[in-house]
């Protein structure tokens, strides 16, 4: 018998997986993977009901032309500038395969979330993971380890902002260096800002704004809109340049569900228009402090996220594959998150997506724990 490629290896079960089916096994809390409770808004599910038999054909490969369209109004860019994707995960891939190839090395910040690395290597670059500082202020981004990891090979920065899982919104200041560097160099930078409309503070700064001519902004409908399952995502390409990123994409997915597609376009501008957003990152950021007030009280050190809708928190008690048994509470390993530096004592991501009731519930949970 033949036997599979060894790059088949490269992607295993993912964490996220795992835990959500150890929280399935063992009817724990979902702390883990990060899909919201709330149902999506009832004008994206209008939205939805009204497009299914009236879009339900091929679109092009690059999106339905209304959404490209709507995306371009409110991302503040030429929806000719605008590849739809099956999903922000369907959005790295195109450019892992569009951007680096053999012999490339590709930048990432470690923790890194773990689709970079394994499409990195798929693509047949080499992944080089650059450490982010943790100490008692919290998570801290060091230009000048970033500046070191820079070599001849460099062919891309893989950027998150604000960053999963710990939660870090990256100010102007610190990508203006990146920006600097990228010029200074000649890579391209990728910006996954699927994100971007949940961050509690000032708001984040788009890295396309500084770099228009060579930055990837990937986006997510699932992370605005509360829908992790409808997989509609985006790439705000450089101009020109989405012509041959949607070439590369159709011999893929060729396109995204169209019917959801239409209901997200139809979507953006009444949540931009209602103030989605705001009560989203309102409601989230009451969970956060709910999630966190509670972890601190049971002894963990926590680093309050600035940006999505995770945090990271240190217990030196708690491992994520025995508090799911144990205390019927799922969690995230620090360790999926690292591949080359040590792993902070201790960490754990949680997401604080879910209801109050079961963040409650968890934090009871663990309260009781043996």
């Amino acid at each position: 018998m033949p036997e599979l490629l060894p790059r088949t290896q490269l992607s295993q079960e993912s964490v996220f997986a795992r835990m959500s089916r150890l929280a399935a096994q063992y009817s724990a809390v979902n702390l883990g993977q990060g899909f919201p409770s709330d149902a999506p808004p009832a004008f994206l599910q209008d939205a939805a009901r009204h497009a299914i038999g009236r879009f339900d054909q091929y679109s092009p490969p690059a999106g339905l032309p209304a959404l490209r369209t709507a995306l371009g109004t409110d991302l503040g860019v030429n929806g000719q500038d605008i590849v739809v994707t099956t999903g922000a995960t369907e959005a790295l891939n195109v450019l892992a395969l569009s951007l680096y190839g053999p012999g490339d090395e590709v930048l990432m910040l470690e923790p890194v979330f773990d689709v970079y690395i394994p499409q990195a290597r798929l693509a047949g670059a080499d992944p080089v993971t650059v450490p982010m500082r943790l100490d008692d202020a919290g998570w801290a981004f060091d230009f000048e380890t970033l500046e070191r990891a820079v070599t001849p090979r460099t062919r891309a920065l893989l950027i998150n902002t604000p960053f999963n899982p710990t939660g870090t919104v990256f100010s102007r200041e610190e990508l203006l260096q990146v920006v600097a560097l990228a010029r200074q160099h000649d890579f391209w930078l990728i910006s996954d800002e699927v994100y971007d409309e949940l961050y509690y503070g000032e708001k984040p700064t788009s890295l396309r704004t500084l770099a228009p001519e060579r930055t990837f902004t990937v986006g997510s409908a699932g992370k605005r809109l509360e829908a992790t399952g409808w997989r509609v995502g985006w790439i705000a390409c450089p101009p020109g340049l989405s012509g041959n990123i949607a070439g590369i994409r159709q011999q893929g997915s060729f396109c995204s569900p169209v019917p959801l597609q239409a209901a997200v376009a139809a979507a953006l501008p009444v949540a931009r228009a209602e103030g989605f957003y705001e009560g989203l990152r309102q409601e989230y950021g009451e969970r956060q402090q709910l999630l966190t007030g509670g972890l601190k009280e049971l002894g963990a050190t926590v680093q309050e996220a600035r940006g999505t809708y995770f945090l990271t928190a240190q217990h030196p008690a708690w491992e994520a594959e025995k508090l799911v048994e144990t205390s019927g509470v799922a969690v995230i390993p620090g360790s999926a998150f690292y591949a080359a530096h040590p792993v902070p004592a201790g960490l754990l991501r949680f997401a604080f997506c879910k209801s109050r009731e079961q963040i409650g519930q968890a934090l009871e949970q663990l309260r009781q724990r043996p």
